[in-house]
């Protein structure tokens, strides 16, 4: 602060200062001991190898992807990872003309493209480009 100010007053300031000073830990004082994470930060969770045979098995059925990562505790571009690792024909999904004439409907009564595409079990950039394919003009949230 500057001098000339009215409300300078060295000796608070000081008071402030010792106060702060107070707080800190002893300078000889070991420091905290953190704790390790459970798991590294953007690892996926590692599926035992049962769990795999039974992932590919249900996507074989007829299970999408997206049901298969809330079923494993996994993100769906996992399970597709998981999938293509093991040599298996992913299906690409998409949205039949009469899916977005619901998308269309759903979409105008207030619908978010993700909660559609959780609808419908596509991601929602899919909802997003059949939307825009039909002249749906997108509200930027």
């Amino acid at each position: 602060m500057d001098p000339g100010q009215t409300n300078y007053n060295p000796v608070q300031l000081a008071a402030k200062l010792e106060a702060l000073l107070r707080e800190l830990p002893a300078p000889t004082a070991s420091l905290p001991q953190r704790k390790k994470p459970t798991k590294k930060p953007g690892t996926a969770k590692r599926l035992k190898p049962h769990e795999v045979d039974e992932l590919i098995a249900t996507y074989q059925a007829g299970t999408n992807v997206y049901k298969l990562g809330e079923r494993f505790g996994i993100n769906r571009q996992t399970v597709s990872t998981i999938l293509k690792r093991h040599g298996v024909q992913i299906r690409k999904r998409s949205l039949t003309e009469e899916e977005i004439d619901e998308a269309v409907q759903f979409y105008g009564q207030g619908w978010s493209l993700t909660r559609i595409g959780q609808h419908f079990g596509v991601d929602s950039r899919t909802v997003r480009s059949r939307l825009l394919e039909r002249g749906v003009r997108i509200s930027k949230r």
